[in-house]
């Protein structure tokens, strides 16, 4: 009889001895494991058991699991980010929600109104409000790599003098416009966390200062809103 197997006694005589003929099975092993779990081979014994390998979220009636080191946002709830720590042999799960500034349209300039780069805020150049910095805060990410903490992203918004005019010289109108642009930039790095145990060193470009710069009229109306994205420049090493 081997160890990992049942047996039995049957009713069935053995020819060549007084005895009855032992039936043996293998013991079956549940191998099926519940969502975030892995089904792994125990030593000295029989079965394996299902081991904890991920965070596990439940939303919804539905689970999902989230390995250690990673960041997820539910589809269609992009203001909410879930990151997976795993201390110890214990797996913690980290909820960030983004909370969005006030949002009225009928108090934006037309034309400016957009979404933030993670697809949570919606914002706008209020009526009013001059040319300067302003930030967003987002979870940097490049090559399946993601930043542990929110960073400030810097970009130009606001408003610039724009305004038509008769000119009797050309007995035509006359339009000037300008546009709210970075005057003065300069280069920041955050690390990025990597599944496979790596860090990507990630660049990019932070604006210091913004001003109203002379721009070509495209039109009546004529209003832009100016955005420096991230330029990315990456190194990545083992951690």
């Amino acid at each position: 009889m081997k160890p990992c197997e049942k047996c039995s006694c049957s009713n069935r005589a053995n020819a060549s001895s007084p005895l009855n003929i032992i039936d043996c099975e293998p013991i079956p092993c549940d191998t099926n494991c519940p969502v975030g779990y892995e089904y792994q081979i125990s030593a000295n014994q029989c079965c394996g058991t299902c081991v904890q390998t991920s965070c596990i979220i439940v939303l919804l009636n539905a689970t999902y699991a989230l390995k250690p080191g990673s960041i997820w946002t539910p589809a269609g709830n992009p203001c909410v980010k879930f990151e997976c720590v795993k201390i110890a042999n214990q797996f913690i799960t980290i909820e960030a929600k983004t909370t969005c500034p006030l949002y009225d349209p009928n108090e934006c300039i037309p034309g400016t109104e957009t979404i933030t780069p993670d697809g949570c805020c919606h914002v706008c150049i209020p009526k009013g409000e001059p040319c300067g910095v302003s930030t967003t805060p987002v979870y940097l990410e490049s090559q399946g790599c993601h930043a542990k903490d929110l960073v400030n992203v810097t970009s130009c918004s606001g408003a610039c003098g724009t305004f038509t005019f008769y000119s009797t010289k050309t007995s035509s109108l006359q339009h000037t416009c300008s546009c709210c642009q970075e005057l003065a930039t300069s280069e920041r790095q955050v690390q990025l966390s990597c599944p496979d145990n790596t860090e990507l060193t990630y660049t990019y470009t932070h604006i210091d200062t913004c001003g109203c710069l002379k721009t070509e009229c495209s039109g009546p109306g004529h209003r832009e809103l100016a955005t420096t994205p991230p330029s990315v420049k990456s190194r990545r090493r083992r951690r």
